[in-house]
C-alpha cells in the first residue's frame, strides 16, 4: 500500500529574533500548529502534509507535532519537489483565500495576510490575526481589501498612520456637518454616504499602515478611538438637530441626549468593569439560545455594522432611523451591563 503523495509542504525553517518562527505562539497556538490545520484543510481527506525542517531542528519540531493529526503529518529533511505547494511559517495566510489559490493552481503567496520576516511584524502578528478574526464582519469584503492596498502603497512614503486617522475623522465630520445642515437632495445624500464609506476605508487602513511601518503606538490607538467616538456622537447629535430644524417634534432632541448619555454610560461600565468581574469570579455566558441572543445583541452594537448602517441610511436620507434605534439600544445595554456587574459583585 503506497503512501499519499507529499505535494503540500510546510517550510518550517524560517527563523525570527527568538529562534524558530514555527514555535512562536500567536493567540494561544504555535504558528506551526495553525499552519498545519490550514494545510490539512487544503490537502483534503486522506492526503499527507510534509513539514520540511533542518536536521538539527527535528527534535524541536517533533515536540510541536505531538498533537498533530496522526498519520497525516510527516517530518522531512529533504528539499520539497519543484511541483510541491510550499507554505511558510514566516507568513500568516487567509484560509479561504488559500484554499481558492491552491485549487486554481496559484501561488500560496496570493493568500498572505501578514509577513513575519521582521521583528516588528512578529510583535504585531497577534493584533493582525485578531483583527482579521473579529473586525469588520461586513467591511472585510470590500473596505479591508481596499485598505490593504492603500496601506501597502503608503508603506514607504512619509505618510504616517495618524495622518490617515485624521483624514478619516475629517471625512466623518464633514459628512456630519452636511447632515446637520439638512441636506436631503440626492447629490447631498450621495456625497455624505461616500464620505462615510471613504472614512471607513481610511479608518481601516491606519492600523494596517502602522503595522506595516512598525509605527504602532499607544497614542495612535488612543487618537483613533477618541476620533471615532467624537464622530459617532457628533453624527447622532447632528441627526437630532436636523430633525428638530426640519419641524419634527422636540423629542428628537431628547433622543439625541438619550443617545449621548447611553453611549457614555455604556463605555464607562464596559471599560471599568473588568476588575469587578474578576473579583466576583463571574461565570462565562451560558451556552444555547441565551448565548445566541447575547451574541445578536452584541452584534447590533458592532462599530462596523453601525458604520455600514450609516452609509446606507445616509444614501436613502433616513439617518433618523439610526438615532431612533440606538437612542434605545445603548441606554438599555448600559443598564443591563450595570445590573449584571452589580448582581455578580453583590
Amino acid at each position: 500500500m503506497t503512501s499519499p503523495a507529499l505535494d503540500l509542504v510546510i517550510d518550517a525553517r524560517p527563523r525570527g529574533p527568538r529562534g524558530l518562527l514555527a514555535a512562536e505562539v500567536v493567540l494561544g497556538r504555535s504558528l506551526l500548529a495553525r499552519l498545519i490545520d490550514q494545510a490539512l484543510d487544503v490537502a483534503g481527506p486522506g492526503r499527507t502534509v510534509a513539514v520540511h525542517a533542518r536536521g538539527s531542528e527535528r527534535e524541536a519540531l517533533e515536540a510541536l507535532l505531538i498533537d498533530a493529526a496522526p498519520g497525516r503529518v510527516a517530518l522531512r529533511s529533504e528539499l520539497p519537489s519543484a511541483e510541491a505547494v510550499v507554505l511558510r511559517t514566516d507568513r500568516l495566510y487567509d484560509s479561504r483565500r488559500l484554499r481558492r489559490a491552491v485549487r486554481r493552481g496559484e501561488r500560496p503567496e496570493t493568500a498572505e495576510i501578514w509577513r513575519l520576516d521582521r521583528p516588528e511584524s512578529l510583535a504585531t502578528a497577534e493584533q493582525e490575526l485578531t483583527r482579521r478574526l473579529t473586525y469588520q464582519p461586513l467591511g472585510r469584503y470590500w473596505a479591508f481589501p481596499i485598505a490593504e492596498r492603500l496601506a501597502a502603497a503608503l508603506q514607504h512614503t512619509r505618510v504616517r498612520p495618524n495622518a490617515v486617522t485624521l483624514a478619516a475623522a475629517t471625512l466623518m465630520l464633514g459628512g456630519t456637518a452636511n447632515v446637520a445642515c439638512g441636506g436631503l437632495g440626492w447629490i447631498s445624500r450621495t456625497a455624505t454616504a461616500l464620505a462615510f464609506a471613504t472614512a471607513l476605508v481610511l479608518d481601516t487602513a491606519d492600523g494596517r499602515l502602522a503595522r506595516l511601518q512598525g509605527t504602532c503606538s499607544a497614542f495612535g490607538q488612543w487618537l483613533d478611538q477618541v476620533l471615532d467616538e467624537l464622530a459617532d456622537l457628533a453624527l447622532h447629535g447632528a441627526i437630532a438637530w436636523a430633525m428638530f430644524q426640519s419641524g419634527a417634534p422636540a423629542y428628537w432632541l431628547v433622543l439625541g441626549i438619550l443617545y449621548a448619555s447611553g453611549k457614555y454610560m455604556f463605555l464607562v461600565q464596559s471599560l471599568t468593569g473588568a476588575e469587578l468581574e474578576k473579583a466576583a469570579g463571574e461565570a462565562p455566558p451560558p451556552a444555547g439560545s441565551t448565548s445566541r441572543i447575547r451574541g445578536v445583541v452584541a452584534a447590533m452594537g458592532h462599530a462596523d455594522l453601525r458604520w455600514h448602517l450609516w452609509i446606507v441610511l445616509a444614501l436613502v436620507g433616513r439617518l433618523d432611523l439610526a438615532l431612533a434605534a440606538y437612542a434605545v439600544y445603548f441606554p438599555l445595554r448600559a443598564l443591563a451591563g450595570i445590573a449584571r456587574k452589580g448582581v455578580a459583585h453583590a
